[in-house]
């Protein structure tokens, strides 16, 4: 019996995807309260872009937009990991 794999897993994994493929541009919309607020600082702020940066191997880059970055790719990717293992084993079993 095929069940959907786990959404959240889904929703994690299409919002790397999307950062890895992203144009990177300076000039964006951004939909952050600080922000549109006129606060200078939001931290949040530049953690795509760092993402992005660190997709394509500018690490430097990633850490200077948001020193998170490289630590959020790694930890997103631990839990799409994990949640797709337990996926397999409790759903790969047959009965």
């Amino acid at each position: 019996m095929f069940k959907r794999p786990p959404l959240e897993a889904l929703v994690w994994l299409g919002g790397l995807l999307t950062l890895a493929f992203t144009e990177i541009n300076s000039s964006h919309f951004s939909i952050c309260p600080l922000a549109a607020t006129g606060w200078d600082f939001c931290p949040g702020c530049g953690l795509g872009e760092s993402v992005a940066l660190f997709f394509r191997g500018r690490l430097i880059e990633s850490i200077e937009a948001h020193p998170f970055g490289p630590f959020a790719v790694f930890v997103l990717s631990f839990r799409i990991v994990n949640l797709t293992k337990h996926y397999l084993n409790y759903y790969g079993k047959s009965y």
